[in-house]
């Protein structure tokens, strides 16, 4: 990525209070949209992870997982055609399947954001690799040179702590 738009990115993740998206995860047997969700809000310096209601009928056989990656900035409006959404992504990139063991990580990802007194916050704080963890599963930001920025910007520019490291399996899902 050019120097210029980095600066660009950095300019516009300077001016926003809020990083959320979301990531559609899939079917549940009776057909209902399961989508995650994360915030981090600068000022209060809380991060939030949502499953989704229904995340855990994802686990039942009937269920249909996103064969691609489909994630959105929570304030775009979710596609209204999912199958055509598959279609362009997995003509752009490959990869972003979900799997059962998706599933299990998300889970084990939302005991570490919940979990305040551990490795993945200090004082109570998300820690920089944390956040990164979070915004590589759920949204990873958004290009429009306009309004855009990326999770490393966040990561170098909102004052998130460094913090040790540690790996999302060593907490439990819940």
């Amino acid at each position: 990525m050019s120097k210029k738009y980095n600066k660009i990115y950095a300019e516009n993740a300077l001016k926003n209070n809020k990083y959320s998206g979301c990531r559609f995860m899939g079917f549940t047997p009776s057909g209902k949209e399961v989508w995650s969700t994360m915030e981090y809000d600068r000022s209060s310096k809380v991060l939030s992870l949502n499953l989704g209601k229904g995340f855990n009928d994802l686990y039942h056989k009937d269920a249909f997982l996103s064969p691609v990656r489909v994630q959105r900035k929570l304030s775009q409006p979710k596609p209204k055609n999912l199958q055509q959404e598959f279609k362009i992504v997995r003509k752009n990139s490959a990869g972003g399947q979900v799997t059962y063991r998706t599933l299990e990580y998300m889970e084990k990802l939302k005991s570490a954001v919940d979990a305040k007194q551990s490795k993945s916050h200090i004082n109570g704080v998300p820690t920089k690799l944390l956040f990164q963890y979070v915004a590589s599963m759920i949204y990873t930001g958004d290009l429009k040179e306009n309004v855009g920025f990326r999770w490393s910007d966040v990561t170098s520019l909102w004052d998130l702590p460094s913090g040790e490291y540690f790996t999302v399996d060593s907490y439990s899902k819940d």
